[in-house]
């Protein structure tokens, strides 16, 4: 039978769906005549999964900070976990079954726990092979959900995430394989001197000034209008440029913000282009995303860390402080003084590109592209 691929995901923040979308490219790209299809892991009737996996992330994550911690922590025990996995089995397993079905799909890829439940149940209800592979989007440390059934196949992107699973969930070292960074390869290209001003140009800013993005994700960053006050009530010389993403609220306030001060503010909702922003800046402040930390490391971008997600997003953090490549801040008057020196200071690009050149970012997707093909792994046991 030939081999077809489902990658299914979800729409929390954008590091679950990213990872699947650089996939897909790099297997085309090896593959071309490869069916690959991106799909929703949620049906257009799981209400309850929708809400509380993609909504509530939001809501949780800008305007009620101590929900997500709370939810994370119980979410580390089976039987909260199997609670959560009730409610999802109502609708979606039909969906996700029908699509195997009417696809013919020999390969299901899943990018996010909350979906591998449903995969779990339906399986063995299909009446032929099919191959399944968990892919964990949290790099260095994630809830026990991901490795909820220790039997099946994972792909985790580091040794550290590795050894949790096996140390902490049981899951046998021959089922889990330490894979890449999953970045657009948009984000691994050097922009010259003469295409970061064009970039600056295209998006309206001054090519002479400094700039520093606010970034979060695809859910805006949490403490950015406070950020941008200090920038205000300092009159800060630099640019910001602050990315909403989906909260259409905090982007009304900002447009008020620029229409109303002196500062030299930019404001975007959810963007495309990314990759440009980033590069175009001198530095970010962001939250602590697995997506996000390394489309601005890879791109040699410092950062200000100001918030993470309890837990899950600890690793991220630790990461970048160690390589002295970003730093943890989480007070707005404090971000706006390390934003403020690191532009100020002539010494610092030259400083920070040593740090960058002794910390390594392995992003070949091709390399999972190769095991996921090797049929011998990630067979289903039927």
């Amino acid at each position: 039978m030939e081999r077809k691929f489902l990658f299914l995901y979800l729409n929390t923040g954008g590091g679950h769906i990213a990872p699947a979308k650089v996939l897909k490219e790099a297997m085309q790209e090896k593959y071309p005549d490869m069916p690959v299809i991106l799909a929703h892991g949620f049906s257009e009737s799981d209400i309850f999964g929708k809400f509380f996996f993609e909504k509530g992330y939001g809501l949780f994550l800008n305007y009620f900070k101590g929900a997500f911690p709370l939810t994370y922590d119980l979410a580390q025990y089976h039987w909260i976990q199997n609670i959560f996995r009730f409610f999802l089995s109502i609708h979606t397993p039909i969906y996700i079954r029908n699509i195997i079905k009417r696809e013919h799909i020999t390969d299901v890829v899943s990018f996010h726990f909350a979906v591998t439940s449903t995969i779990k149940k339906i399986m063995r209800g299909i009446p032929w092979r099919v191959r399944f592979t968990e892919i964990a989007t949290d790099p260095f440390n994630g809830p026990h959900a991901w490795f909820h059934w220790p039997d099946e196949h994972f792909m985790v992107m580091s040794q550290q995430m590795k050894d949790s699973a096996i140390a902490e969930c049981s899951v046998s070292p021959d089922n889990i394989k330490v894979i890449p960074f999953l970045i657009n390869k948009k984000f691994l290209t050097s922009p010259t001197n003469d295409e970061k001003i064009a970039f600056r140009l295209k998006h309206g800013f001054d090519p002479s000034k400094k700039i520093v993005l606010l970034v979060g994700g695809g859910e805006g960053l949490p403490g950015a209008l406070e950020i941008v006050q200090q920038c205000i009530f300092h009159k800060a010389q630099f640019t910001v440029a602050v990315v909403c993403g989906r909260d259409s609220v905090k982007k009304k306030v900002m447009d008020t913000l620029r229409l109303t001060t002196k500062l030299d503010l930019h404001v975007f909702g959810y963007v495309d282009f990314m990759d440009e922003l980033i590069k175009l800046c001198d530095c970010a402040v962001i939250k602590a995303g697995a997506s996000t930390i390394m489309e601005v490391l890879v791109n040699r971008k410092p950062v200000i860390i100001c918030h993470y997600i309890h837990n899950q997003e600890l690793g991220n953090v630790r990461f970048a402080v160690n390589h002295k490549v970003g730093w943890f801040i989480q007070k707005p008057h404090d971000i706006y003084k390390k934003v403020n020196e690191l532009l100020s200071d002539d010494n610092f690009a030259s400083e920070m590109e040593k740090n960058f050149d002794s910390m390594q970012i392995d992003a070949n997707a091709g390399k999972v592209v190769d095991l996921l093909m090797e049929d011998k792994w990630v067979s289903y046991p039927r």
